[in-house]
């Protein structure tokens, strides 16, 4: 009865103080990088790889935080915003340009209660993922994959295809197999 009364009472709404408001208003604007992966790893629970970077201003909702992973190198730029009701998983080498959406939950529009829908997010090594992309749930991104900056990825993208348009369709495939660049740091006061 007493551990109840606290977890509702105090855990619950601490959590949420740490894993939205603060989290979202306050470390997501942090301009010193390593506080706010700091504050990603031990209170969110979030994995990253070596070299990977998170830019200012990522908006966090959802309840399964602890379930994203970030692969070596991965570079996710200005302004992202994720919406985590099942897992995410970045491969190594991911480039994510400025305001991309990331959406693990939807509801079902014929269901009377509206429940939610979940489905995780999987993205494979050297993905480029255009400015202003959304990533629904339940896809899987292959290896090598371009996502054309404003797509709405709602289907999963077979490897080294590029893909542009809402819905988002195939494009062409990539030439290139082989790639050699790779994300290192953060920029500073990114």
């Amino acid at each position: 009865m007493i551990r109840r009364l606290l977890n509702d009472y105090f855990a619950v709404p601490i959590v949420a103080f740490l894993r939205g408001w603060l989290l979202n208003v306050v470390v997501a604007h942090l301009p010193m990088a390593s506080l706010r992966y700091g504050y990603y790893r031990w209170v969110c629970g979030i994995r990253m790889g070596r070299g990977s970077s998170v830019w200012l201003g990522a908006q966090f909702t959802g309840d399964k935080m602890h379930e994203i992973v970030i692969g070596d190198y991965c570079s996710i730029g200005l302004d992202s915003f994720w919406v985590v009701g099942a897992p995410i998983r970045f491969g190594h080498n991911v480039a994510v340009s400025h305001r991309v959406e990331f959406y693990t939950s939807d509801h079902d529009p014929d269901d009377p209660s509206f429940a939610r829908r979940n489905g995780p997010i999987t993205i494979g090594d050297w993905v480029w993922i255009g400015s202003g992309a959304k990533i629904l749930k339940g896809v899987m991104i292959g290896e090598g994959a371009v996502i054309a900056a404003g797509a709405v990825v709602t289907d999963d993208v077979a490897p080294y295809t590029i893909v542009a348009g809402n819905p988002a369709h195939c494009i062409r495939q990539r030439r290139a197999r082989q790639f050699t660049y790779r994300h290192e740091t953060t920029p500073l006061f990114y």
